[in-house]
């Protein structure tokens, strides 16, 4: 074997030894509602992928042939794929600059990509929020729980229950937790009568 694939295969080791990282989630709560939600979300992140691979399909035909119309010889757009490269960017409002439009229509379909890009990025994240909010609501609720009471609900059941409903069981579990010190103040020591 070479000196080159004998580092490239040391490369790769370090690389699976990052991926030890992914154990820290074991560990941290947050972690752990983040993976939640991501794994709630899959649906509306995999729908926000189609429509974005929609649209720069759509946009990079659209601005290489708007860009052709006028004979340019500073064309950057000498394919469709470069087209790509360019929609990817502008959908993502990342805009590295490397390439941009010189012509008019060019400019208005740059201009409507990434409208297009923000409002297709923006749809989801709603959803996101929503989960994300409805799993820590409920790591919260379960932290303020004695030990011997906490029950482990599944994802499916947590998304399940309604949101007014986990408030509401949530308060009540508060105010339950509040007012037994005071009655057990109130009502005195309790004698317990065996059988």
């Amino acid at each position: 074997m070479t000196t080159y694939g004998s580092t490239a295969d040391l490369e790769f080791f370090s690389i699976i030894r990052i991926m030890r990282l992914f154990k820290l989630t074991q560990h941290s709560s947050g972690l752990k509602i983040l993976m939640h939600t991501f794994r709630a979300s899959a649906k509306e992140l995999m729908l926000l992928v189609f429509f974005l691979a929609l649209g720069i399909v759509l946009f990079a035909s659209l601005v290489y042939y708007a860009e052709r119309i006028e004979i340019n010889p500073e064309n950057q757009f000498q394919s469709i794929p470069l087209g790509l490269w360019w929609a990817i960017v502008t959908m993502t409002t990342v805009g590295y600059g490397d390439m941009a439009p010189h012509t008019y229509l060019g400019r208005i379909i740059g201009s409507v990509c990434a409208l297009a890009g923000v409002l297709t990025i923006a749809l989801p994240v709603p959803v996101i929020v929503s989960n994300f909010a409805l799993f820590y609501s409920h790591t919260q609720a379960r932290s303020k729980l004695p030990k011997k009471r906490r029950g482990v609900l599944s994802i499916d059941q947590v998304k399940q229950q309604p949101i007014m409903t986990q408030k509401r069981v949530q308060v009540l579990r508060e105010t339950q937790l509040a007012k037994e010190p005071l009655m057990a103040k109130h009502n005195g020591p309790q004698e317990t009568t065996t059988n």
